[in-house]
């Protein structure tokens, strides 16, 4: 059985994609890569890797902070700058994001020095794990190049409220299918999200122009009064033969076990933005 949010499309995007926010899950994941951070210096063949940890968190206390030296530490025992600020509530979630951007820079900056060239390792490590559950928590940013960067912004999900808010049923129901598949945990079903993407755009061409495909369906539109620029025709027309690769396994089964390609979460994103947008973008030349 689907419930009520399910079948009339009260999905909403912003609870799908994460934006401007740092939730329990996330924050979880950010203090669990600070957490096994002091092993990944073992790891990387570091000769004192534990001092290279504490040494992260002192600059934090006392160059992100800006905290005396002398209050660092007390005996053996020092501050666990990191996790505590990550997980302090009267912290905004960008002041917790410009913390993480200033460890990987900090591991950026120790790594040209020749005798802590192990910092490289550390750094690649520590962002490829944070990248990986950024990306499994659907999360709207990821570290490239060492900096934080937006995947998703407000205008994107926005065009997909739209999308959702404008569309008959029928669309409506493809559109929240493909959120629904994007956003299982504990990965999210890419394929099908991807198939219930177009789909809708699919169904859309379709009530317009009779056409069971959305190809030959493209090529009708203009018969009802919506004329589209012949490459913006084909670039989605080009989409709709991705989706129909045997390769992909996306619209029809794979032709061996494993497959030969893997739809990732970025495609199925881009997919549900793309589709969407083109949707709102058909409705206003229908107007």
């Amino acid at each position: 059985m689907r419930w009520f949010s399910e079948r009339y499309g009260y999905t909403k995007p912003s609870d799908v994609i994460i934006r401007e926010q740092i939730t329990k899950e996330i924050q979880n994941a950010i203090c669990s890569a600070f957490d096994v951070l002091a092993s990944l210096f073992t790891k990387a063949g570091a000769p004192y890797g534990e001092f290279d940890y504490i040494d992260l968190e002192r600059f934090l206390w006392t160059q992100v902070l800006n905290e005396r030296e002398s209050k660092f530490s007390e005996g053996r025992n020092y501050r666990i700058v990191s996790t505590w600020f990550i997980e302090d509530s009267t912290k905004q979630w960008y002041e917790k994001l410009d913390l993480l951007e200033k460890v990987i820079n900090y591991l950026e900056q120790c790594s040209h020095n020749i005798e802590k060239h192990y910092y490289w390792s550390v750094k690649r490590d520590f962002t490829e794990r944070l990248n990986a559950d950024f990306e499994r928590l659907h999360y709207a940013y990821r570290i490239v190049d060492n900096k934080i960067v937006e995947i998703s912004s407000k205008e994107e999900i926005e065009s997909i409220e739209k999308a959702l808010a404008d569309s008959p049923s029928n669309i409506r129901e493809h559109l929240n299918k493909a959120l629904e598949h994007y956003s299982k945990r504990p990965e999210g079903d890419y394929r099908n999200s991807i198939k219930e993407s177009i789909s809708a755009v699919e169904a859309w061409c379709r009530e317009k122009t009779g056409e069971s495909t959305l190809g030959p369906a493209l090529s009708k539109l203009e018969k009802n009064g919506i004329v589209l620029h012949p490459m913006l025709k084909q670039a989605f027309d080009k989409l709709y033969i991705y989706t129909n690769h045997k390769e992909t396994g996306i619209r029809h089964a794979l032709m061996d076990e494993t497959g030969t390609y893997t739809p990732k979460a970025e495609e199925a994103m881009f997919m549900i933005i793309s589709c969407c947008a083109f949707i709102n973008y058909l409705n206003v030349k229908q107007k």
